[in-house]
């Protein structure tokens, strides 16, 4: 088998959240000397709405109606899908090796197996998830494909890393944490803190200190902002409310990378899991169960140097670069 291109979704999608699988998409194409193609898919919800009808009503049968609309080149595709499909696309043809990204389908399993039985192999990224299609026969050849961190946000010792904020929580708020620290603020007014807001439809970060930051869309912005903070917080997705929007699933993303390669100190809550132990997320902070512990970890974080040295440690086994000899070895 051998790879011909990369499939990207970059001609419609912009939220900031896809830059990342963007990047992923860049560093793969060139290390694996491959070019990246649009993907066939348009934003358009009619078409969508009428994929979903036609497989669910009729078992997929409408498909030589709409196969234009999806068609892609008999040519093997890497395609990162964010989202199993609910019906049948190019992203789960023959002739697309899919890396899932974010697999909440525990409820629905009978139909993912159904619509991505041609897949030459799924890439799963999280081994939690991998574990779940293992159980339930998937006949697909699994590969546990990690999530990374681009090479081009590579931490070097020798970096130089300005904090000019003690605590951001970056994207969802952990509600267990965000507790704790308005707790833990009463008996240390002069921290300060950034934290998320929407505002008139757009996402910003207000400190603590009743000042609005400003909104972070771009990646450089963000990534300069959370390079800024002394102090992370983080928190699986499917933890303290998370489930129902997960089905359970707590798979680390990359997030917790992208604060490492800021230089920052980690506060967390997580389980131990598959992926929790894949990333050996206790190597790098304890899960934070009790006020006590996280008052334990503020006091000893607010006072101890950026740590950039074993931050860089870690990264090292954890760069796309790393993941691209998995493919290299399917090739």
């Amino acid at each position: 088998m051998k790879f011909f291109r990369i499939i990207t979704d970059r001609h419609y999608q912009k939220w900031p959240s896809w830059d990342i699988v963007y990047e992923w998409e860049d560093e793969l194409s060139v290390s694996l000397d491959i070019p990246i193609a649009n993907s066939p898919t348009k934003d358009n919800p009619l078409y969508r709405i009428f994929l979903l009808l036609n497989n669910k009503i009729f078992k997929g049968k409408i498909n030589n109606l709409s196969r234009k609309n999806y068609r892609i080149d008999p040519i093997y595709s890497i395609y990162f899908e964010m989202h199993p499909k609910d019906y049948k696309n190019f992203s789960n043809s023959k002739w697309t090796i899919p890396i899932i990204i974010d697999f909440w389908k525990k409820s629905n399993i009978e139909l993912f197996l159904r619509l991505y039985f041609n897949c030459p192999y799924l890439l799963i990224t999280s081994l939690e998830a991998l574990t779940f299609l293992q159980e339930n026969q998937s006949n697909n050849k699994l590969v546990h494909f990690p999530i990374s961190l681009p090479s081009i946000y590579k931490l070097e010792s020798t970096q130089v890393v300005e904090k000019k904020y003690d605590i951001i929580l970056p994207g969802r708020i952990n509600r267990i944490l965000f507790e704790y620290l308005k707790q833990y603020e009463k008996d240390h007014p002069d921290i300060e803190y950034l934290y998320q807001v929407q505002k008139d439809g757009e996402l910003f970060y207000r400190s603590n200190k009743n000042r609005l930051i400003g909104k972070f869309h771009s990646r450089k912005k963000y990534m300069n902002l959370i390079q800024s903070a002394k102090i992370a917080f983080y928190a699986t997705p499917g933890i303290d409310g998370g489930e129902k929007r997960t089905n359970g699933f707590n798979p680390v993303t990359p997030r917790f990378l992208e604060l490492l390669s800021a230089g920052c100190h980690i506060v967390a809550r997580y389980p131990k899991n598959a992926d929790t132990d894949f990333f050996q997320l206790e190597t790098i902070c304890p899960s934070i169960t009790s006020y006590d512990k996280f008052k334990e970890r503020m006091n000893i974080v607010l006072h101890t140097a950026p740590p950039i040295l074993k931050n860089e440690e870690y990264l090292r086994h954890h760069y796309t670069s790393k993941r691209v000899e998995i493919l290299k070895r399917l090739l």
